[in-house]
């Protein structure tokens, strides 16, 4: 029998704080815990680990239960692309149970959870923790595809995030890492990365990605393309040649005014509105095999602002997933 390390996360727990309405459908009504059996379009997975934080502003642990908090107060019902989440198939998987004394296996127990959740044909949208998860979410993606495969990655992200002095469990490291997958299933020039500025790297790290074959777009980038644009070069690098792209949001890419709950958030960054839009187009396309949210961390936040802005993103990539075309 394999291991399995996601600990259920009870619907319940937010349904007793809604009077009934029978002209609305909230998202707790709509979300169904998982059984390991039925099948889904799309998975919640918390991942409540921030050992690789390095700024010393931990807190990012306790995001898969913030962004549920707000996620679940919503309805089902998108008014702007007038899309109703209810008729897609959507459960919750539960956290991952992590050891928060041991990065090495909780690494390990993330990787082959996600590999479960990939397995039964579930798009798992991955609450984190922070983001040096993300290389292990997707090893457990690669795991599933086999042998000789390819993914394509688009990362909304301030940072680069391949740091070469800092490899351990940490969240700046882990682009580099996913390049570093044995077999290549990973390689630059089918890696995206969007709202990435300001003085947070040298020269070595610019040259590092522009050999790497890896496409930056800046929010200026962003501001003077539009983001339905730069979305689509995104995507065409990250399906060049792949056979499944995988999407990771560092909520450090919001100016900090929409995002102060979170260790790494600047002044200069991507608005909500721009960064809700892009998610919607990547949640159209049918390469696209995965969506996190990382480094949300609500002891830091200011009321609930930023948890609030890490479920919008889920919500609306689900309401691109909606409107894929068969």
């Amino acid at each position: 029998m394999s291991e399995d390390f996601l600990r259920p996360v009870s619907i319940s727990n937010w349904s007793s704080a809604y009077m009934p309405d029978r002209n609305l459908t909230w998202m707790f009504e709509v979300v169904r815990e998982w059984d390991h059996k039925q099948q889904a379009d799309l998975g919640i997975v918390g991942l409540p680990f921030d050992g690789g934080v390095v700024t010393g502003r931990q807190g990012t642990r306790l995001g898969p239960k913030g962004v549920r908090d707000t996620l679940y107060a919503n309805t089902a019902f998108n008014v702007e692309l007038e899309a109703d989440l209810s008729k897609l198939k959507i459960v919750d998987c539960g956290d991952v149970r992590v050891d928060m004394m041991d990065a090495t296996e909780t690494y390990r127990r993330v990787e082959l959870s996600l590999a479960q959740v990939f397995k039964s044909g579930i798009c798992p949208l991955i609450i984190g923790g922070d983001h040096s998860l993300t290389s292990y979410c997707i090893k457990g993606l690669t795991n599933t595809l086999g042998d000789k495969k390819r993914v394509g990655l688009i990362d909304f992200d301030a940072h680069f995030d391949c740091r070469a002095s800092m490899k351990g469990p940490q969240s700046g490291y882990w682009v580099r890492e996913a390049l570093e997958i044995p077999g290549s299933p990973i390689r630059g020039e089918n890696i995206a990365q969007i709202g990435v500025h300001g003085f947070r790297y040298s020269p070595y790290y610019l040259n590092y990605v522009k050999k790497s074959g890896i496409r930056t777009y800046t929010p200026l980038d962003v501001r003077r393309k539009g983001m339905e644009t730069v979305v689509r070069e995104a995507i065409d690098a990250a399906t060049d040649g792949t056979d499944a792209v995988y999407v990771s949001v560092d909520i450090d890419v919001l100016d900090t005014a929409f995002a102060p709950g979170c260790a790494s958030s600047y002044v200069g960054g991507l608005s909500t509105l721009d960064l809700l839009s892009g998610v919607v187009e990547v949640g159209k396309n049918r390469s696209v095999r995965a969506l996190d949210i990382m480094e949300i961390a609500p002891p830091l936040d200011v009321g609930t602002l930023t948890s609030k802005a890490g479920a919008e993103i889920l919500l609306e990539f689900a309401c691109g997933f909606s409107l894929r075309q068969n």
